[in-house]
């Protein structure tokens, strides 16, 4: 009888705890939310759980960085929308003071104008986006041009200071980055790596030309300007350059050159032509100002459609987001009418076994002597 006893006891206490834990597990549901606050509420559930927790985290940090990719870039193309709006405001006033019948006075007020465009190209070099440089390569801390001037603070030349050509990337998703800066060195410097193929001299020149230009030139392909430059300073070239040799690569040259022009040159070489009176100088800058401006124009091209891929990766990333999220809430999301009702059944369940209770523990210790 005794021993009867100690084991519906030892059942009754049993069953109680387990009907105790469910109904704390209930409770832990109800005010987290969650059906998942320990390992062994679902083992399978959770480990899922964790990944996608995981994985969430790091499209949360993708989304991140797309977000300042793109606000870094937009704000660059913005700046230099503004720069070529200003060229072709710059590419104006030189139409006018190209113009044979302007006089030194008309000329010189016009630089004036100029030289507040330069200082103003200036300022936009040195654009921030949150803090940062935008144009300084990866020295974002760093001012990233240096303007000399002369005794009257008169800009005379602008150099780089730094890091002006270091790319910055981040990672878009798995194993995919972007370059979200524009090294000021793509738009504020000459551009590297401008060559007049020897094909399109040879046109120029028919075939015999042609044979003169290899031997002058080799075989390479491509010639720079200072190529260029070099035959023509030659002095001792045997045989000389015939005229129309010469006049073909004096244009070349010139048209090389007017490409290698950079934003900050070009108007120093705009005002100083002005200033000096020379209206055959100014004239010599339109083609530069216009290449600067068709550069800066492509430049924003390129910001264009690198922002578009970064939208079309965020639109993705939005969406694998969305159904990350709605698989990691089938999961986790507690039902709370279902959990309200668990509750109040194993309340019930467990006040039932209590109450069984009186009627199967003993009333005296005298029963286990």
């Amino acid at each position: 009888m005794r021993v009867t006893t100690r084991m519906a006891v030892g059942t009754l206490v049993g069953n109680l705890d387990r009907s105790y834990e469910r109904i704390t597990r209930f409770q832990a549901q109800l005010s987290s939310g969650t059906r998942l606050n320990s390992l062994s509420d679902d083992p399978a559930a959770v480990e899922r759980s964790l990944a996608l927790r995981s994985e969430l985290r790091n499209i949360e940090q993708f989304q991140k960085n797309l977000s300042d990719g793109a606000g870094w870039l937009e704000l660059s193309e913005a700046t230099l929308g503004e720069l070529e709006t200003l060229f072709v405001e710059v590419r104006g006033l030189a139409v006018q003071g190209a113009t044979s019948t302007y006089n030194a006075s008309q000329r010189n007020a016009i630089a004036d104008q100029v030289d507040q465009f330069l200082e103003h190209s200036l300022s936009l070099s040195e654009t921030r986006f949150r803090g940062r440089y935008v144009f300084s390569g990866t020295q974002t801390g760093d001012v990233p041009y240096q303007p000399q001037r002369d005794a009257s603070g008169q800009i005379v030349g602008v150099v780089a200071r730094g890091d002006s050509s270091g790319s910055i990337e981040r990672e878009v998703s798995d194993g995919i980055v972007m370059q979200v800066n524009i090294p000021g060195r793509d738009i504020f410097e000459n551009p590297r790596d401008i060559h007049l193929s020897i094909n399109a001299l040879s046109e120029q020149v028919g075939e015999v030309g042609r044979e003169r230009i290899v031997e002058l030139f080799g075989e390479s392909g491509q010639i720079s300007a200072a190529d260029v430059r070099g035959v023509l300073g030659d002095s001792d070239l045997n045989p000389p350059l015939t005229t129309d040799i010469r006049q073909v690569l004096e244009h070349s040259v010139e048209n090389l050159e007017a490409r290698e022009t950079n934003p900050f040159s070009a108007l120093i070489e705009l005002r100083d032509g002005l200033r000096a009176n020379d209206g055959e100088s100014v004239r010599d800058t339109l083609d530069k100002l216009s290449n600067v401006r068709e550069h800066i124009s492509s430049i924003r091209g390129q910001i264009g459609a690198r922002v578009n891929r970064m939208q079309t990766t965020q639109n993705v990333l939005d969406r694998v987001s969305v159904e990350m999220t709605s698989v990691l809430s089938q999961d986790e999301d507690v039902d709370l009418s279902a959990a309200i009702v668990n509750l109040t059944q194993e309340q019930d369940v467990f006040q039932a076994a209590l109450a069984s209770g009186n009627t199967v523990i003993p009333q005296s210790l005298m029963d286990f002597i």
